[in-house]
């Protein structure tokens, strides 16, 4: 039964006709010999269709998964945990043969290529993928069942043109992730720099400023109570927690007014330490090392009800530390060197209190310190619209791939 997909470039209007994969583009066809030197692709080397390792082998060490001799154009379909959707099209130039891992499946049709790749991504793709899968630790689909799987395709000048415009917004998001990483590579050179004292700020009248102090952290503020609310006392609340495993992967480092932070259903008669502007909180358990000490710094939060939450160690510096100079300074090498020194655990890390009290911080003048953390709070907003333009340009691309594939 023929189909049509909502959006379509104009003057097409013929309908897309069903197809199995196997009779679309052949797969894992027969190739000549692996040879002697070549280019390696297991399945680490692809992520969101990006070849990001690049790994020369010889035939007598290349594993037993070494089999998969390409040609230009090719796609891979990654068969192993397919749900990451980490597939690729072959059109890199090597000076060597390239040989793909039999973890993924090779699909070709030179004329279709590029619109089968962007195919492998739809949604209703994946989820044929994935009720065919076998296996709980490793998900897997055969050959055979993948070649079985129904897909709709149109003309092939349709396709040429789905398949550049899906191509040409790919590019846009892997430029703009470029830009983050260079952004993000700028900022740890100027971290070190910055903080080993290569690079120093000048006072408002072009003059040094004093000499640093080191002092522990201890030292320049107090520690405040955080309590130990989890998960499951989420909900509509009064208060708001900062839970260590948010500090780990969901807050950026600076959380402000927007920030979206998790409330919690407690007794709203109860008194709890609130958390102030300027408060440092640490994330003091994890199964990394690391995230095991990462911070976030409270800034203009208004007047919300914010209390540390599980596994946190909130710190209020004193008017010496300037709160964002000291979030930059954990984020320096040699503040991940004390972490990993001072980390007690086997399979869950912890860091305790007295053992973040004794860290040593390298104390410039606080009008130096408000300089430096200017500068870096200005790189990391830079960074994160990056981002979220990033982001924007993917949440484009779900849109357009739900409304351009049947």
């Amino acid at each position: 039964m023929s189909r049509s997909p909502n959006l379509r470039f104009n003057s097409f209007t013929d309908p897309w006709n069903p197809v199995e994969l196997g009779s679309l583009c052949e797969i894992n066809p027969k190739s000549d010999p692996i040879p002697n030197e070549f280019v390696y692709i297991d399945l680490e080397s692809v992520e969101s269709g990006q070849l990001y390792e690049i790994n020369v082998i010889r035939k007598e060490d290349a594993p037993s998964r070494a089999q998969r001799l390409l040609r230009e154009k090719d796609v891979l379909f990654q068969t192993v945990r397919p749900y990451q959707k980490n597939h690729y099209i072959f059109k890199d130039v090597f000076d060597l043969p390239v040989v793909a891992s039999t973890g993924f499946a090779q699909l070709r049709n030179e004329k279709s290529s590029e619109f089968i790749y962007h195919l492998l991504y739809s949604s209703r793709f994946e989820k044929q993928v994935l009720i065919r899968c076998t296996g709980s630790n490793y998900p897997a689909i055969n050959s055979a069942d993948l070649s079985e799987i129904e897909v709709f395709v149109p003309s092939i000048l349709e396709q040429q043109k789905i398949a550049s415009f899906f191509s040409l917004l790919d590019q846009k998001i892997v430029k703009q992730q470029e830009k983050i990483e260079q952004l993000e590579l700028f900022k740890k050179g100027m971290l070190q720099k910055i903080f080993s004292q290569e690079i120093r700020f000048k006072d408002e009248n072009g003059q040094d400023f004093p000499e640093w102090e080191t002092v522990h952290l201890g030292d320049l503020g107090s520690f405040i109570k955080s309590y130990s609310f989890s998960r499951n006392m989420e909900g509509e609340g009064e208060y708001q927690h900062i839970h260590y495993g948010d500090i780990h992967s969901k807050f950026s480092g600076i959380i402000l007014s927007q920030t979206e932070i998790p409330s919690l259903i407690i007794d709203s008669d109860s008194s709890y330490t609130l958390l102030e502007d300027g408060d440092v909180i640490f994330a003091d358990a994890s199964e990394d090392t690391s995230d095991l000490g990462k911070s976030v710094v409270l800034l203009e939060v208004d007047n919300r009800k914010i209390i540390g939450g599980l596994h946190t160690l909130c710190f209020r510096p004193d008017n010496r530390l300037d709160s964002l100079f000291l979030h930059f300074f954990t984020q320096t090498d040699e503040y991940r060197k004390f972490i990993k020194a001072n980390a007690n655990g086997v399979s869950v890390y912890g860091l305790s209190k007295p053992a973040l009290s004794s860290l040593e911080i390298p104390l410039p003048d606080i009008k130096e310190q408000i300089k430096i953390s200017s500068f870096l709070y200005n790189l990391s907003r830079k960074i994160e619209l990056l981002k979220r333009k990033k982001m924007e340009l993917e949440e484009m691309k779900r849109g357009f791939m739900s409304q351009m594939f049947v």
